[in-house]
């Protein structure tokens, strides 16, 4: 859901007159952003890079801190990885959802119910969109999602106090 999450930001932002704003920020380590969403989709080694994944993605997150949205994308990235650190390296799904929705498992989720305490930062919120594609997200997911639509519909950037 994240690319439509994106997709839809960017074609918003075109739309209202943003994205020049976007595109003027200074972000920082930008060229290593795909970086931890590669490591997170390879076939091997998942108890290494998907830890490293997120280190990654939060450090990079972190020290763009500076700019919308940044620190509610990162909140989110906290909880999704410590969801799935202590979930061998899987997101756990609500299994009545994904039936009710109709949804299959892939590798990188496994099914749960609420007898599981690690649903509440799981994927157990149905999202299902008007074109059709429908999901299963989580609470981090909304955090980055709100931190996304903030970051490419912000009009300015805030400015950062001089006295910190």
């Amino acid at each position: 859901m994240i690319i439509d999450v994106l997709v839809i930001a960017i074609f918003l932002s075109i739309i209202f007159k943003r994205i020049k704003i976007v595109l003027s920020r200074d972000i920082k380590l930008i060229y290593l952003m795909p970086i931890p969403f590669i490591l997170q989709i390879l076939p091997f080694y998942k108890s290494i890079l998907l830890p490293v994944s997120f280190l990654l993605l939060l450090f990079i997150l972190w020290k763009n801190r500076h700019l919308p949205g940044i620190k509610l994308m990162f909140i989110g990235a906290v909880l999704n990885g410590f969801v799935m650190s202590i979930s061998g390296g899987k997101m756990p799904v609500l299994e009545s959802i994904a039936e009710l929705m109709k949804m299959e498992m892939d590798s990188r989720h496994y099914f749960t119910n609420w007898k599981d305490w690690r649903i509440l930062f799981g994927d157990w919120i149905p999202a299902p969109l008007p074109y059709g594609r429908k999901f299963i997200i989580s609470l981090g997911d909304i955090f980055i999602f709100i931190g996304i639509f903030i970051f490419f519909l912000s009009k300015k950037e805030k400015l950062p106090n001089k006295g910190s």
